[in-house]
């Protein structure tokens, strides 16, 4: 799992913190969402895309926050609660 850098931005002597993202290799979303990392390959040649996905040179990275929230809302694998006092579902 990756973190991207926290930028803080200088302007007129005040900080602004930008939000952190957290990244994740193939493996890390194959094993949230549990599929094979080779169907996230196929679906990336395909055009179908499950997830969003960022090539960094030759790297591929999921935004892990996006491909949680993605799950919760559809439904599309993966284990989520749906609230506090619930049991993980699948």
């Amino acid at each position: 799992m990756f973190h991207a850098i926290k930028r803080i931005v200088m302007n007129n002597n005040l900080e602004v913190e930008t939000a952190r993202r957290r990244f994740g290799t193939e493996r890390d979303v194959a094993a949230i969402a549990r599929l094979r990392p080779g169907t996230l390959a196929k679906d990336r040649c395909s055009g179908r895309n499950r997830f969003p996905f960022y090539k960094v040179r030759r790297r591929v990275l999921y935004d892990l926050d996006e491909v949680e929230a993605i799950i919760r809302r559809t439904g599309q694998g993966g284990v989520f609660v749906l609230d506090a006092s619930a049991e993980a579902v699948r």
